[in-house]
């Protein structure tokens, strides 16, 4: 069995906005305004608009907060400067949001723990984990193995990993990274170790 559940949030099951996959589909177009929504499969939902014009480059989100206790709705709305720093490429720039609590740099935004407003990971009183760190030891390698399986699934549609000037190129090597821990998760979250210890000693009295 794995951990008793302790009210802890996991990245993936607050509501987050990232950054990368708001310019895949067209926000924060040079020179362009852009409005638009983002919804959530536990039924919440943003209205965004965006705006990138010269140096004002900014975020604004609209939505409907519900107070946890008195189950009050609240309208929220909350704006995020952007900062672009220059790419470790060095062509271009890179744009991040500013949480509004910490003042960080990030590319991915939160609101967890029944909070009013989206901040960076590092912005909550409670710490914000990861799905592996909030599992038991059997269920580590199932965790893995998701894990592995989500990434693989992002990553389709996007342009094919190969090989440039006859070297792998970086998108390749990760998608062999992840290939492999695939694999190997997969026979580990079948084998006798990962099974309960009553089911492991009867397995083995067996044998």
């Amino acid at each position: 069995m794995g951990r008793p559940y302790t009210g802890a949030a996991t990245v993936y099951s607050s509501p987050r906005l990232e950054l990368s996959r708001l310019l895949k589909v067209g926000y924060f177009t040079k020179d362009a305004e852009v409005s638009g929504s983002w919804t959530w499969t536990n039924g919440d939902a943003v209205r965004i608009f965006t705006k990138r014009k010269g140096a004002e480059v900014y975020m604004e989100l609209s939505y409907t907060w519900t107070h946890p206790h008195t189950g009050a709705a609240e309208d929220v709305r909350q704006r995020f400067d952007m900062v672009s720093k220059p790419s470790n490429l060095g062509r271009g720039e890179v744009l991040y949001f500013r949480c509004p609590q910490t003042g960080r740099a990030c590319r991915m935004l939160y609101r967890a723990y029944h909070a009013r407003t989206f901040r960076s990971r590092w912005g909550f009183s409670y710490r914000l984990y990861y799905p592996s760190q909030t599992c038991g030891k059997l269920n580590r390698w199932d965790e893995t193995y998701w894990n592995a399986e989500r990434h693989l699934e992002r990553s389709k549609g996007k342009r094919k990993p190969g090989t440039y000037r006859g070297k792998p190129t970086k998108r390749s090597k990760r998608r062999e990274r992840l290939l492999e821990q695939l694999t190997r998760a997969d026979e580990a979250r079948w084998s006798p170790a990962c099974w309960p210890i009553r089911l492991r000693g009867a397995f083995l009295d067996l044998r």
